[in-house]
């Protein structure tokens, strides 16, 4: 196969990508397999090869090994997606959907419920044991059980109701800034509370059960 053709099949991918979106290679010898209808292993080397030479080209970024991102041109220089930014987004979606979340200090206060926003990103993800550079400012932990599109945001509000105990809270009432975000996230009662039993504590269980019923007291 000649590689001007591998580069063309290459570039057809990177272009639609947007810029901070990760741009993994074995998602990218996948889609060139299928366009050529041959086997995987068959394009990596060459796949591998190109991606090096389209970086030396100024069209990608490498983020990390076999993760970049696209640079794109602008009428005032290249524009540099943030390195950071790029590998923490290939730990929260991929093809299938939602695969992680972001948790811990960094997610309560984009929650409103801490002012303190910790010099660390932490992210519960399925590729718990992906290597973080360290130059990044990021933390990884493994989730309570596999995240998908559709439990995701369950997870991550009962990973909040869990952190209030231990986390600098300054808001005067937490309850209701999570009975926010929970008609935000538009979780179904049953299934939330069903989670909190299944895969957390008693505690977070019994504060979320809390929460729940102090709103349908209100609303009553």
């Amino acid at each position: 196969m000649e590689k001007p053709i591998y580069r063309e099949i290459l570039l057809q991918y990177i272009n639609k990508q947007k810029p901070e979106q990760p741009i993994l290679t074995e998602r990218i010898a996948k889609y060139a397999a299928a366009c050529l209808g041959v086997d995987e292993d068959k394009v990596k080397k060459a796949v591998n090869v190109n991606m090096a030479r389209l970086e030396k080209a100024d069209l990608l970024i490498r983020v990390t090994k076999g993760v970049y991102c696209r640079k794109i041109k602008t009428p005032f220089g290249y524009y540099m997606p943030n390195k950071e930014t790029v590998f923490c987004n290939q730990l929260l979606r991929d093809d299938t959907g939602a695969i992680g979340y972001e948790t811990g200090l960094s997610a309560l206060n984009k929650l409103g419920l801490v002012s303190q926003m910790p010099n660390r990103r932490s992210i519960a993800t399925n590729f718990h044991n992906k290597r973080v550079p360290k130059e990044f400012q990021v933390d990884i932990c493994k989730p309570v059980t596999t995240i998908t599109e559709t439990n995701y945001k369950y997870l991550q509000f009962l990973d909040a109701v869990r952190g209030l105990a231990h986390a600098p809270v300054d808001v005067l009432k937490p309850e209701l800034v999570l009975r926010g975000t929970a008609k935000d996230f538009d979780l179904n009662t049953d299934i939330l509370i069903l989670f909190a039993r299944k895969y957390f504590n008693q505690k977070t269980l019994l504060k979320t059960i809390d929460i729940l019923l102090e709103g349908a007291y209100e609303t009553a």
